[in-house]
């Protein structure tokens, strides 16, 4: 049974129904009654009752790299949790589309909790009125136009949310194998061996009775999980094959759904709302006189961010949502 984090605690035959029926995101748990969190190893260990929550947000760590083109996307994601009476929890998760699928959810079922931090808030309130302050005044017949085509081809695509999301989480799987050097995959490789090596013996030893056995199953058990999640020993969901199966798989699906509309603005690889919506940012604010060009500014724009530039919230969770798909199509 998860352990009680917050103030108030359901009875145990309510908290067993509501975890069962829960809906799993990842390691969370998005419950009728409660809210279920993660520690490090173990998913869905802690529970707090909704009305306990004061506000849920995402916190993200950018490791080196920032958004170069060989470092894109390290960063590490934790959800945060805090109560009214002024505790928080922080909770890390691996995949990061998994927090802001979390983020989504608690935002549509519960509305009266801010899925921000307020320092957050206030900040997204300020880069939207300069975003605002850029645009055009008077926009032409042809520019209002595109916006509706594009904001057509966007509503269409989140009548399947599915379908982008994958293609997203595709992507940013082809940039992490891409980014992990030969040196990186052989160290992987050889600690994996090791922990092999490790529970081998371990095994011998412990059927011999002799005491040391036990330990090196432990300390082999540690490493082979350390190299499996390390996503460093190309087999399994990991193997480089089977990641390049999973994007062409991705952009067949998106290729196969827009393609029963006309015209649809932007090709498969790049069928994204998060990108119809920056293209129409570039035509509001006329950096572009077509909707084919003003892909090309958004992938322009993509291509000037690196480690050195300094984004907000919501540029981020913009670029970490597309970049990876540019990145992995070559901005074709």
């Amino acid at each position: 049974m998860p352990r009680l984090f917050g103030n108030q605690s359901l009875p145990a035959d309510t908290l067993k129904a509501d975890k069962k029926a829960c809906r799993k995101i990842g390691p969370l748990g998005m419950g009728r009654r409660a809210l279920y969190l993660n520690s490090f190893y173990i998913s869905r260990m802690y529970y707090v009752v909704w009305t306990d929550i004061k506000r849920v947000y995402k916190l993200v760590a950018m490791s080196k790299g920032g958004f170069t083109g060989i470092g894109a996307f390290g960063s590490m994601s934790y959800l945060v949790v805090e109560l009214r009476d002024g505790r928080t929890k922080r909770c890390q998760i691996k995949y990061e589309h998994q927090t802001d699928e979390a983020l989504a959810w608690i935002a549509e079922h519960h509305p009266e909790i801010p899925t921000q931090s307020e320092a957050a808030g206030k900040k997204l309130e300020e880069a939207k009125k300069a975003e605002q302050a850029r645009y055009k005044k008077d926009l032409t017949v042809e520019e209002k136009n595109r916006l509706r085509i594009l904001e057509e081809a966007g509503e269409y695509l989140e009548k399947k949310p599915a379908l982008y999301r994958n293609l997203s989480w595709s992507a940013g799987k082809m940039r992490a194998q891409q980014m992990v050097s030969p040196q990186k995959r052989i160290l992987g490789i050889c600690i994996m061996a090791g922990a092999v090596l490790l529970l081998a013996v371990g095994i011998a030893l412990t059927v011999s009775r002799h005491p040391a056995g036990i330990y090196m199953i432990m300390f082999g058990g540690v490493f082979l999980l350390f190299s499996l999640s390390g996503n460093l020993v190309p087999i399994g969901k990991n193997s480089p094959k089977r990641i390049k199966e999973e994007w062409d798989a991705a952009v067949a699906e998106s290729e196969a759904y827009i393609s029963r509309r006309d015209d649809f603005p932007v090709p498969a690889r790049y069928a994204h709302p998060i990108v119809l919506r920056r293209m129409a940012r570039v035509i509001r604010e006329g950096r572009a006189d077509s909707i084919p060009q003003a892909l090309e500014v958004v992938k322009q724009d993509l291509k000037a961010l690196n480690k050195s530039v300094t984004v907000s919230q919501q540029e981020y969770d913009e670029v970490v949502a597309v970049k990876p798909l540019f990145l992995v199509s070559d901005y074709r």
